[in-house]
C-alpha cells in the first residue's frame, strides 16, 4: 500500500546522495581492513547503532511473521552476497565496466520485480525514463570485454540483479515492522554472510589498522544506518520501478564529491550522461512531488 509517495521519493534522493559518499569513505579506509573484514566490521558497528535508537526509543520488535519468512530470507540473500560478488567484481573487470553492469542489471531487476511481485505497469513516462537514464549510463561508462572477462560479467550482472531485488522486495513485508527493526536485521544478516566471505576468501584481520581507518569505517556505518533506512522506507512509498530510476542519480553525487573532495575533474561525457540521468529520474518524481497529502512518517 502506497502512503506517502512524495516523502518516499524525497528519501531515495537522500539516500542517492548518502550512496555516493561509499565511495569517498571506502577510498579513505583504504585497504587496512580487507574487503569483507571491512563489510563485517562495519555492519557490527551499523548493529551497535541501531540497537542503541531502538533501546532509547522503546521500540518494541515485532516478531516474523510466517507469510513473510520467504520474502525476507530473499532480501538477506540478495543483499548480503552482493558485497562478495561485487568485490570479485572490481577485482576483474574495469571499474567504469562493472559501474555500467552493476547499474544496468540493478535497474532492469527493479522494472522485473515491480512487474512480478507487484503488478506495476509500464507507462510513456517510464519507458522515456528508463531509455535516458540508460542512455547515460552508457555514455559515462562504456566499456568493452575480453573472451576472459565473461565469468566476470556474469558474475557483475548476477549483483547487480540482487541489488535490484534487495532494493524493492522489501515492500512485500516493510509495512508490517519497524523501520528501524529492518536495518537491524539487515545488519545482523550482512555480518554473517561477510564474515563467512572472509572465511572463504582466507582474509586474514590485520592488526596495525591506523586511527584513521577506525574513524572513517565508523561514519561509513552512521550514514548506512540512516540509508538503509531511507531505501527501505521510500521503496515501500514507491513503484519499485520509479524507485530504481531514481537510484543511479547517485553517479552524479558521486561525481560531486569526487570533485570537492580528490579534485577529479569529470569529463563532458560525464556531465552530459550525469544530466540525462538526472532527467530521467525527475520526469517520474515530478507528478508525485506535485501530489498533495499530509505526510505520515512511520518509523
Amino acid at each position: 500500500m502506497i502512503r506517502n509517495p512524495k516523502l518516499g521519493v524525497i528519501s531515495l534522493f537522500i539516500a542517492t546522495a548518502f550512496y555516493g559518499l561509499y565511495g569517498i569513505f571506502s577510498r579513505f579506509i583504504g585497504s587496512a581492513f580487507g574487503n569483507f573484514n571491512q563489510n563485517w566490521i562495519r555492519n557490527i558497528i551499523v548493529l551497535a547503532i541501531i540497537s542503541s535508537i531502538l533501546f532509547f526509543n522503546k521500540t518494541k520488535l515485532i516478531s516474523i511473521k510466517k507469510k513473510d519468512l520467504k520474502w525476507i530470507f530473499l532480501w538477506f540473500v540478495s543483499g548480503s552476497w552482493v558485497a562478495v560478488l561485487t568485490f570479485i567484481a572490481f577485482n576483474n573487470l574495469p571499474i567504469s565496466t562493472t559501474y555500467l553492469i552493476l547499474y544496468s542489471a540493478m535497474i532492469t531487476a527493479g522494472f522485473v520485480s515491480g512487474k512480478i511481485f507487484f503488478n506495476e505497469k509500464l507507462n510513456k513516462i517510464k519507458i522515456v525514463s528508463l531509455v535516458l537514464v540508460l542512455t547515460g549510463l552508457f555514455i559515462i561508462y562504456q566499456f568493452t570485454l575480453t573472451q576472459n572477462q565473461i565469468v566476470y560479467l556474469v558474475l557483475t550482472l548476477i549483483s547487480g540483479f540482487m541489488t535490484g531485488i534487495w532494493n524493492t522486495i522489501s515492500k512485500k513485508f516493510s509495512n508490517n515492522y519497524p523501520n528501524n527493526q529492518l536495518v537491524f536485521m539487515d545488519a545482523l544478516s550482512s555480518i554473517i554472510f561477510a564474515y563467512v566471505g572472509s572465511l572463504l576468501f582466507m582474509e586474514y584481520f590485520p592488526h596495525n589498522i591506523q586511527n584513521i581507518s577506525w574513524f572513517w569505517i565508523c561514519i561509513y556505518a552512521v550514514v548506512q544506518t540512516i540509508n538503509v533506512g531511507l531505501i527501505v522506507y521510500g521503496f515501500n512509498n514507491i513503484e519499485a520501478q520509479i524507485g530504481s530510476i531514481i537510484l543511479p542519480v547517485e553517479v552524479i553525487f558521486a561525481t560531486i564529491f569526487s570533485y570537492l573532495i580528490f579534485k577529479e575533474v569529470p569529463s563532458l561525457l560525464t556531465i552530459l550522461g550525469g544530466l540525462l540521468i538526472l532527467f530521467a529520474s525527475i520526469i517520474p518524481s515530478l507528478s508525485i512531488l506535485k501530489q498533495k497529502n499530509k505526510p505520515k512518517i512511520s518509523f
